[in-house]
């Protein structure tokens, strides 16, 4: 088993894909090239399905509980800084709105992408996203706005960072039910993604832009 044929396990939400880990970290196989070519590229493959409309939200669910099992069986045999972090994201519900599932998946597809997250929940108030960014050294502040009514709450937090001078510092993106590309462009918003694979490569072309 090597790490290609586990993608494709990983890929086809074959359950099997954690033991075939297993079998290839007991046969001494390059613990790096399983976690990048094996189980995250499996991953993204996941992700191509679901844009091509092959796969749906459960599928999506699934692959990323199958990917998270992956990932920890090959965590412990990782050297040192060969999982480092693409990225530092604090990601929550605006003041206002409780949902926590769309979030919930985003923060699980980046994290399984290589990000390190930080939830904050739900009914989070602006300045509560700023500090958690300031006191984690985040890249990027994710808001999720599910409700129409909640939209402005998300307006708030780019115009405080606007007005404290952190614009540069953090990058600010949208999304939920009521958002889009258009609203993030009024508000001024770094971007916007209408699910979590989309959330993932907005995230990955914003800390390319920080370079």
């Amino acid at each position: 088993m090597n790490a290609g044929e586990i993608a494709i396990r990983v890929a086809d939400l074959d359950d099997a894909a954690a033991d075939e880990v297993t079998k290839a970290l007991e046969a001494g196989l390059d613990p790096v090239e399983l976690l990048r070519a094996g189980v995250i590229r499996g991953l993204e493959r996941i992700g191509e399905k679901f844009e091509a409309g092959e796969y749906f939200l459960p599928e999506l669910m699934m692959g990323g509980e199958l990917a998270e099992k992956c990932i920890a069986l090959i965590d412990p045999f990782l050297p040192e800084g060969a999982g480092a972090s693409e990225g530092v994201v604090v990601i929550g519900a605006v003041h206002g709105d409780i949902h926590d599932i769309g979030y919930g998946l985003v923060a699980k597809q980046l994290q399984l992408a290589g990000f390190e997250i930080h939830k904050i929940g739900v009914n989070v108030p602006a300045m509560t996203f700023i500090e958690k960014a300031q006191e984690v050294n985040a890249d990027i502040i994710g808001l999720s706005a599910f409700l129409t009514t909640t939209i402005p709450n998300c307006t708030e937090v780019v115009e405080y960072i606007r007005d404290m001078g952190l614009k540069d510092t953090f990058k600010v993106i949208i999304g939920g039910a009521e958002t889009s590309q258009e609203k993030a462009d009024q508000m001024g918003a770094a971007g916007w993604a209408p699910n979590a694979v989309e959330a993932v490569k907005l995230c990955r072309r914003l800390m390319g832009q920080k370079e």
